[in-house]
């Protein structure tokens, strides 16, 4: 089984180096960022299970280092903060953060804190690739249905017959169903574009 990824951004070494040692000992793949500019760009390079980000960098702030993660790469975050204050905690909330540690950091009294964290990130990436393949699904199905209707209405056909004919297709192209569905809604989109911009410029109304 591999190991969990994590990524680590401060821009203080010897926080960032002692801290990375002693996620390593218990049994972590660490990736180091010194600025919020690398962990982004790390992160949706290597898209590690769990980012933990100095709340405050030289470059660009924690804050914006999560949202460009969270968006770009589906990466979740916990903040490294020296303070622990109700501004810093807002903030933490309204990024999605998944938790936060406040300096100095004692991994082994905040491992919890991490690993429930690296949990809730996961089940958050589950979620949304269910909800990726739910929309590909009813896309799918909308379009099978729309070339249904298309067959039935060229052909004065049921629409048990007009699915058949997709079927067949599907079978003597060697192609998906829902694939052979969309290309002929595509073809048919494309036909009726091209004679609706003729009729434009022509000014020949169709009758």
């Amino acid at each position: 089984m591999s190991k969990a990824q994590i990524l680590l951004a401060d821009d203080d070494r010897v926080i960032r180096v002692t801290m990375a040692k002693n996620l390593r000992q218990h049994d972590f793949d660490v990736l180091e960022a010194s600025s919020g500019r690398e962990a982004v760009d790390i992160g949706c390079d290597m898209k590690p299970d769990l980012a933990i980000l100095d709340f405050q960098m030289p470059d660009i702030s924690g804050v914006e280092a999560a949202e460009e993660l969270r968006e770009k790469a589906e990466v979740s975050c916990i903040f490294l903060s020296a303070y622990s204050d109700d501004e810093f905690v807002a903030k933490a909330a309204e990024v999605g953060a998944l938790g936060y540690l406040v300096k100095p950091i004692d991994v082994e009294h905040v491992l919890p804190t991490i690993e429930s964290a690296m949990q809730r990130a996961a089940e958050i990436r589950q979620l949304k690739q269910t909800e990726s393949q739910l929309n590909t699904a009813l896309q799918q199905g909308r379009e099978t249905s729309i070339a249904i209707g298309i067959l039935m209405a060229r052909y004065n056909i049921s629409s048990e017959q007009a699915f058949e004919m997709l079927r067949s297709e599907s079978r003597n192209q060697r192609k998906k169903v829902a694939l052979i569905a969309s290309e002929l809604v595509k073809s048919v989109d494309n036909v009726n574009k091209f004679t609706g911009d003729m009729f434009d410029r022509s000014n020949v109304k169709p009758s």
